[in-house]
């Protein structure tokens, strides 16, 4: 059977008008909201820098620093201070530091903010203390997207720090003890993090970034 075609079929109505009017300026309002966070990150390289001087880091940049341009922000993982002398059990207090944006970041990388972070420490499966060791973590505050735990694995207690929802430009510090109970403090430490930030407005992106290496804590 032909069709046969219909002035509402050759011309929209007021309504199917108004609607496509409307479908046009909710994808110009997306458009200018940039990419959403969340929605396939693009993978960045770190720049990874080991100190074992006064108060031994991790520090990761990113994406690699050329020169002196400061790029999207770093992560590191610090030591404060060990303490095992005056029979005091020892103990190692640590630092989780965040940094996104502010005086971190310059042209091209400015305008990100995170979205969430996490950090994670073990110590080497030959340690005395890889199960019974203990790392008490201090809330930032203010977030209320925290979270510390841990899992096991090759027989070696992990803790992660975490949070979530942060979307605030600036340094995040966490501060942490470790505590290996009846064992000696770990002569190094493993230390991982990863990154999710993003950048708002048209041409906007979001980016995901992740390190790992060992920092030697000179408890030999």
């Amino acid at each position: 059977m032909p069709s046969t075609f219909t002035d509402t079929d050759s011309y929209p109505t007021r309504r199917q008008a108004l609607a496509s009017i409307g479908t046009i300026a909710a994808s110009a309002l997306s458009g200018c909201g940039g990419q959403l966070p969340g929605t396939t990150p693009t993978r960045l390289d770190a720049e990874t820098t080991v100190e074992t001087d006064t108060d031994p880091r991790v520090l990761w940049e990113y994406p690699p620093r050329e020169g002196d341009v400061d790029g999207i922000g770093y992560a590191a993982v610090e030591v404060d201070r060990i303490i095992q002398s005056g029979g005091q059990r020892p103990q190692m207090h640590l630092t989780f530091n965040s940094t996104i944006g502010g005086i971190a970041s310059s042209s091209p990388y400015e305008g990100y903010q995170p979205d969430w972070f996490r950090f994670r420490i073990w110590p080497p499966t030959a340690y005395e203390g890889r199960i019974s060791h203990e790392v008490r973590v201090s809330p930032p505050g203010q977030w209320e997207e925290f979270s510390t735990y841990y899992d096991i694995q090759s027989s070696v207690r992990r803790t992660s720090v975490e949070l979530r929802n942060v979307h605030t430009q600036g340094t995040i510090q966490i501060p942490a003890v470790f505590d290996p109970g009846a064992a000696p403090l770990p002569e190094r430490l493993h230390c991982s993090f990863i990154v999710q930030a993003s950048r708002p407005g048209f041409f906007g992106e979001t980016v995901r970034v992740a390190g790992q290496d060992t920092l030697p804590l000179g408890n030999e």
